[in-house]
């Protein structure tokens, strides 16, 4: 009977453990990314916005215009991109710890241009607003504005003006 018992015992304490690493597992395999939305504001000569939506980027000109340099600059437009991509930002973002990042930065020295990233995923909202986007901004906040340029695929990068 005592041999019975220490078999129950032992099968018991298997199953038990067993179950947690099941678990772990799962959340590991379900990360669902689909309700993401990612916005870049750019100030300074821009005053443009990119917003990523699930696997689709929105560029907004600050005004739509014909006829001018840069055309790029002043028309709206949009891209899709894949779930991996998608899925490979949001991962480098989630592993920056955007969610303990401040609100705000603001340099000692002038400001060239505002850079706001606000980033949501799965009811949570985080919104950082760096005051220059050069000089005291997180390195992830950067990379998060050259990242969805890039995705965005025209080249709507910074101008630089002298002065």
């Amino acid at each position: 009977m005592q041999k019975l018992i220490v078999l129950f015992l032992l099968f018991t304490s298997i199953v038990a453990c067993q179950k947690p690493k099941e678990n772990v597992s799962n959340e590991n395999k379900n990360d669902d990314f689909s309700t993401l939305e990612l916005t870049v504001e750019r100030g300074a000569f821009h005053y443009d916005t990119f917003v990523l939506k699930d696997t689709t980027i929105m560029f907004h000109p600050q005004k739509e215009m014909d006829s001018v340099e840069h055309q790029e600059y002043y028309t709206t437009s949009e891209k899709h991109i894949s779930k991996a991509e998608r899925d490979v930002l949001v991962q480098k973002i989630i592993a920056a710890d955007i969610w303990d990042l401040k609100d705000k930065y603001t340099p000692n020295e002038s400001c060239t241009s505002m850079l706001t990233v606000t980033f949501s995923l799965n009811g949570k909202t985080k919104k950082i607003v760096s005051e220059d986007f050069e000089r005291g901004c997180p390195e992830i906040i950067k990379y998060i504005e050259s990242e969805l340029v890039r995705l965005h695929g025209k080249e709507l990068k910074r101008i630089f003006l002298p002065g």
